[in-house]
């Protein structure tokens, strides 16, 4: 059916938040867990990481963000394949950062350049190389928290990474301890961080966020769950959801979580309806998020690809028409103010409404 977009303001009706779990085209590589991704435009791109054979890749590909179809690019150069590297997007330049590979930890950058399809190296970090570390961009720059180092300890050292001037420069360490494999992301000019293993390879479940105008970190209520590594945290419509992830039973979970910054408080969500799994590719869009590739329950590395839309559900789609004003609740059950926020309609030629975004 056709469908048109429409605003509305927001006034009475019954309405709620639901959740949308989809399974999108697999990626075309080779099966792996602990590859990088990131997204350039409207596409997503994905690459590095572990095979089944245990070989660290250095190959990447391309999802058309038009069609949904997949294509290769330009793999990482010869010998430079890796394993818990980091990624992130600076003005439209992607980022490739340390990791490991053949037992040696890399310190290494490479800088990917869409319209060339070429990778290009950038200044190293100046200090020991590192895997697992958690990555965030803020202002334009990028800070690389933690990571695990050839001694088999974990690090509690920040570094911020200007690309302007190709330099790194030491932050405040983080309050938590030492930590690698943690999940990180960005969102309102802070820095979010939660989960990860220490020194001693416990598992954590402390949460903090980082405001790089006064290079400060605070620590905000704990996930209220035992510790987990590999796992997922990401910013979405305004609010903070972490998924998925393994914890120190060794199990691999297929849970979704969002941080109700009104209560400070995590709220459980509707989980993949899929195996657990961790150490995925977890990137986030204006309107969903997209988890790929990773390792399951069963420890099968995976080349499955998911979305996930929190969306708009309406009780009586047929009764609403752009011209009614509708008041709504999110997944809490909490009124959405109309003074502040927005409604997308996909409205069809029969009148039925199918979902409803919102925009903050």
């Amino acid at each position: 059916m056709p469908w048109i977009l429409c605003s509305i303001a927001l006034s009475l009706c019954s309405c709620f938040f639901a959740q949308s779990w989809s399974m999108l085209a697999p990626f075309p590589g080779v099966e792996r867990d602990d590859a990088v991704g990131f997204i350039l435009g409207e596409d997503i791109y994905v690459g590095s990481g572990l095979s089944p054979w245990w070989a660290s890749q250095g190959d990447f590909y391309r999802m058309n963000g038009s069609n949904g179809q997949w294509e290769s690019v330009a793999p990482m150069p010869p010998g430079m394949e890796r394993q818990y590297a980091s990624a992130f997007v600076i003005q439209n330049q992607a980022f490739v950062f340390g990791g490991y590979n053949a037992g040696v930890f890399l310190n290494d950058l490479w800088r990917y350049d869409p319209v060339l399809n070429l990778w290009s190296a950038c200044n190293n970090l100046p200090s020991n190389g590192r895997s697992g570390a958690a990555s965030f961009v803020l202002n334009g720059k990028a800070y690389i928290v933690g990571g695990k180092q050839a001694n088999s300890a974990a690090s509690d050292e920040v570094w911020s990474y200007d690309p302007l001037s190709d330099a790194w420069t030491p932050q405040a360490p983080f309050p938590g301890g030492k930590v690698w494999r943690s999940s990180a992301t960005s969102q309102h000019h802070l820095g979010y961080l939660l989960f990860g293993r220490n020194e001693n390879n416990a598992f954590l479940n402390a949460f903090y966020s980082y405001d790089p105008l006064v290079d400060q970190w605070t620590a905000l209520p704990s996930f209220p769950a035992p510790g987990r590594s590999h796992a997922g945290l990401f910013s979405l419509n305004n609010d903070l959801y972490s998924c998925f992830g393994m914890d120190s039973l060794n199990q691999s979970l297929n849970d979704l979580w969002k941080f109700d910054s009104l209560s400070a408080s995590w709220i459980p969500c509707p989980g993949i309806p899929a195996l657990g799994r961790r150490g995925g590719v977890c990137l986030a869009e204006t309107a969903r998020m997209v988890y790929l590739t990773g390792i399951d329950e069963n420890n099968q590395r995976l080349n499955e690809a998911w979305q996930f839309a929190p969306f708009l559900s309406l009780e009586n789609p047929s009764a609403i028409s752009p011209a009614i004003l509708l008041e709504t609740r999110d997944c809490l059950g909490r009124t959405v103010n109309p003074a502040s926020h927005q409604i997308q309609l996909q409205v069809f030629s029969d009148g039925t409404v199918q979902r409803v975004f919102r925009i903050e």
